[in-house]
């Protein structure tokens, strides 16, 4: 009696389709698919996909990673061992080489790039929060003077490119070069820890005519900023605590999220509050000795809002802080379904002041309750050697 022979009918597929497979893993796995049989020994060369993480973590001494081939040249061999242009390039690197790094970069930028999402990690200066809420010693809304004119700038050719359309940069010092910002094909734009010159966000923004997502991250150069892509359709506002006036031109704005302290009059100009649907409203500082005339501008933005039907609120220390101001708030909101609240929760008139709260919201589908504790103070030796502002449960 014969047996059968089993078909691989994965391996039966075209090398297109093989390619599209792959196109969603990283660039370790994908190329370790090489080595299963003749079939596919080539197939990761035609995934026009280059995503690495370099997994030093930036210790001082000795070699703790473990790694048995240098990073720098997975980088390097996978952008040359490809068959096709790179269309969406993802690293995750620590301090990589200038020489080597200026050449990653132009190579990739050369024809068709779609995506370039790139973050670097430094020694000491690339993982403290710029908040100057949070609990390391040297909480700041800015970069220590040390710290200054130490992240790698920009490459000036990302800002020509026609094909892009998703940018995400992660601790760069923006240079925007004099020639201006020309990225028509840009939807997503994605900036953290950003050093940059006063308005250099702004120029690089204005150069971005159809952004539909755009989120700001401890960018402290901002301080004035005015969207005006009609396309816009999620903006996200997180510790940019220079930041006074912020002015969305968007004819569809579905998703506003905000973190910061609490806001003055007239923070946000939105042209169309009745199309958002989505909120998250994160206020970092504590609202202990805050009067609810202090309050008021936060939720007069929420009020706008009055399509809303998902609202996430963290407010600190206790989730209920300043619960009759924000009651009021949500009286004005008939078609909120979801509701998040997140803050301590710790005795009860605090748990009093929320059910007071929950009442005043009788079309709730989905409540979520995230009751946090108060973090015991962080030993400062361990700052001193992680340079860290780790505040998850207090700053989020």
């Amino acid at each position: 009696m014969t047996i059968m022979q089993r078909r691989d009918r994965l391996s039966d597929l075209p090398d297109a389709t093989l390619a599209r497979v792959l196109y969603h893993l990283g660039s370790v796995n994908a190329t370790v698919t090489s080595a299963l049989s003749r079939r596919w020994r080539n197939v990761h060369a035609a995934v026009p996909v280059v995503d690495l993480v370099d997994p030093k973590k930036g210790e001082r001494w000795g070699n703790v990673s473990g790694q048995k081939t240098c990073f720098d040249h997975q980088v390097t061999a996978a952008i040359l061992g490809k068959d096709l242009p790179t269309r969406k390039f993802r690293l995750d690197a620590f301090y990589p080489p200038y020489d080597l790094r200026d050449q990653w970069f132009a190579i990739v930028s050369v024809s068709g790039l779609e995506e370039f999402d790139v973050k670097l990690r430094y020694w000491d200066h690339s993982r403290r929060n710029l908040c100057p809420f949070g609990t390391h010693p040297k909480a700041s809304a800015d970069f220590d003077e040390e710290m200054r004119h130490s992240f790698t700038a920009t490459p000036p050719h990302i800002f020509r490119c026609d094909t892009l359309r998703r940018l995400l940069l992660t601790n760069w010092t923006l240079d925007v070069p004099a020639g201006g910002v020309s990225m028509p094909s840009l939807e997503t734009l994605f900036l953290k820890r950003i050093m940059a010159e006063d308005g250099a966000v702004q120029r690089l923004i204005s150069g971005c005519p159809n952004i539909a997502d755009l989120t700001l991250e401890q960018c402290p150069s901002v301080k004035r900023l005015v969207v005006a892509s009609p396309r816009l359709d999620s903006f996200a506002m997180i510790c940019c605590h220079h930041a006074s006036h912020v002015v969305l031109q968007a004819e569809r704005l579905r998703t506003l999220r905000y973190k910061g302290g609490l806001p003055g009059e007239n923070f946000f100009s939105i042209a169309n509050c009745g199309d958002v649907l989505a909120m998250t409203i994160d206020i970092c500082e504590s609202l202990l000795g805050k009067s609810a005339s202090a309050v008021v501008p936060i939720t007069k933005v929420i009020t706008r809002c009055t399509n809303v039907t998902f609202l996430h609120l963290h407010l600190r220390p206790t989730m209920a802080f300043h619960s009759g101001t924000f009651t009021r708030a949500l009286r004005h909101l008939p078609h909120l379904q979801q509701l998040a609240l997140k803050g301590l929760l710790d005795n009860d008139e605090t748990a009093l002041s929320v059910s007071t709260l929950l009442r005043n919201t009788p079309n709730l589908d989905v409540l979520s309750l995230i009751p946090l504790r108060p973090r015991p103070p962080k030993p400062d030796y361990l700052y001193m050697f992680d340079g860290s502002d780790d505040d998850s449960s207090q700053n989020g």
